[in-house]
């Protein structure tokens, strides 16, 4: 695996346990944000998204409260984030349908073509700590 890839896991990883409520405190308007790009999913029984940088699955809980029957392949850098990620899905309806994958080198360049849909998220700041988010969906 690259440095780079290494540097990103770790500081994904020094900061997992205050993710979640980071994103939910500090980064405005983020509940509407996610229940937005949750209602952009077409609602089809047992649809399959690929979710690059799930992190700790905020748009994944919205995506679930429309479409429980939704099939979720999520994907991040950080094994300590798709660990608290999995713990909010364990012995709930709906955790046979979320797939966690790390990144490795060795699925570094992972694929699966029976996926129909991609999803991904970016947060950026700039200097004066406003916080942005962008993100689609694209047929894959």
């Amino acid at each position: 695996m690259s440095r780079y890839l290494e540097t990103m896991r770790a500081f994904f990883d020094r900061g997992a346990d205050s993710c979640e409520s980071h994103m939910k405190n500090n980064v405005k308007e983020s509940a509407a944000f996610y229940r937005e790009m949750a209602r952009l999913v077409p609602v089809t029984t047992g649809i399959r998204i690929l979710y690059l940088g799930c992190g700790t699955g905020l748009e994944i809980d919205e995506i679930f409260k429309l479409n429980s029957t939704a099939r979720v392949t999520g994907i991040d850098l950080s094994e300590k984030i798709l660990e608290i990620l999995r713990s909010k899905y364990e012995g709930k309806k709906g955790t046979t349908n979320l797939l966690l994958v790390p990144i490795s080198k060795s699925n570094c360049r992972w694929r699966d073509s029976t996926l129909p849909f991609r999803f991904n998220r970016c947060t950026t700041s700039d200097k004066n700590k406003s916080y942005r988010s962008t993100g689609g969906f694209s047929a894959v």
